[in-house]
């Protein structure tokens, strides 16, 4: 009977210590500062969530993840767990009548420590992010907030609705967009790069062969390596390219009001089709060839084959300009 009543207390003291050390969710109060690590592999899954402030997501060389920083006013519960590979880091908040903020919060300010293979995937809704040294990818997704990144290679996905995106030194495939805001491009790597912004000026340098490009109204200046395949749209943009066309390479523009650059390389090999619909203006620099017109209607084209015709370069507009020159 002794060793029956003692042995009972030791496990379940046993079980809620082991229980402690894998679940870290806890009631959080606003303003409480935070620092919680937990061990992981090398190259974790890791899930963060919040809704304001802002977050600096730095590389490390522990195979641990670590969390430090003040939570916002409105929190509610700080949740730090490993589920299966993914380590969650979620910031659950008050929600106020009109929705999850107040002027009186100021969000959470914090910083976390990943391994540099990680793979990330962040969503907030009013909050910037910095992220930099990540090797295995991101998945950002932000409402209203600045995305800056910057040494982070594999897969890059990011997307905000009101805010600046600015990709330095990254590498792999990338796909950026948002609605309000410009957009900050250095990249380098053989990955196809898909770029999207609605109102805002983009600045893109790449090395990669494919690259896609679209805008409603904004500049976008686009400084390329050896191209196969470039895709630009706008409605009312300007573009500026600068590009060497492969051997077999293709590019397609298009904009309704818009006016295009392209400076392609000294003796490109090309066909070019180039279309104006109504009343653009077509400014050919590369060759001897001219403009035709129809004798009725404001219609104008260009049509010529340079060195060869290796390539195709097939550009058209409803009414602004087209601009062919070379470097």
């Amino acid at each position: 009977m002794l060793f029956t009543t003692v042995k009972r207390p030791i496990c379940v003291f046993s079980n809620t210590l082991i229980i402690g050390t894998l679940l870290l969710s806890t009631a959080a109060y606003g303003g409480e500062k935070v620092d919680k690590t937990l061990d992981t592999s090398s190259s974790p899954k890791i899930d963060i969530e919040h809704v304001n402030g802002q977050a600096d997501i730095r590389v490390w060389d522990k195979a641990q993840v670590r969390v430090t920083g003040e939570l916002g006013d409105r929190t509610e519960e700080f949740i730090f767990e490993q589920r299966g590979d993914v380590v969650v880091i979620h910031v659950e908040v008050e929600r106020a009548k009109k929705g999850w903020w107040g002027k009186d919060n100021e969000g959470d300010e914090l910083v976390i420590y990943v391994p540099a293979n990680s793979d990330i995937d962040y969503s907030a809704v009013n909050a910037d992010v910095r992220l930099e040294g990540v090797r295995n990818g991101v998945d950002i997704d932000v409402v209203n907030g600045d995305v800056s990144l910057n040494n982070v290679a594999q897969h890059i996905d990011v997307e905000s609705v009101n805010g600046d995106l600015s990709l330095m030194s990254v590498e792999g495939r990338v796909n950026a967009e948002t609605v309000n805001g410009e957009i900050a491009l250095q990249h380098t790597g053989k990955e196809a790069i898909s770029v999207a912004s609605v109102n805002g000026r983009m600045k893109l340098k790449t090395t990669s062969p494919d690259v896609s490009v679209e805008s409603v109204n904004g500049r976008m200046e686009l400084a390329l390596s050896h191209t196969d395949m470039l895709r630009v749209t706008t409605v009312n943009g300007r573009i500026d390219a600068d590009l060497v066309l492969n051997e077999n390479g293709t590019v397609k523009a298009s904009s309704v009001g818009g006016a295009m650059d392209f400076n392609f390389q000294k003796d490109v090999s090309a066909q070019f089709d180039i279309e104006a619909h109504a009343g653009g203006d077509i400014i050919n620099k590369l060759s001897e060839d001219e403009v035709k017109e129809p004798k009725y209607g404001p219609s104008s084209w260009l049509r010529f084959i340079n060195n060869g015709g290796r390539g195709n370069v097939d550009i058209s507009t409803v009414h602004g300009r087209i601009v062919l020159d070379q470097k």
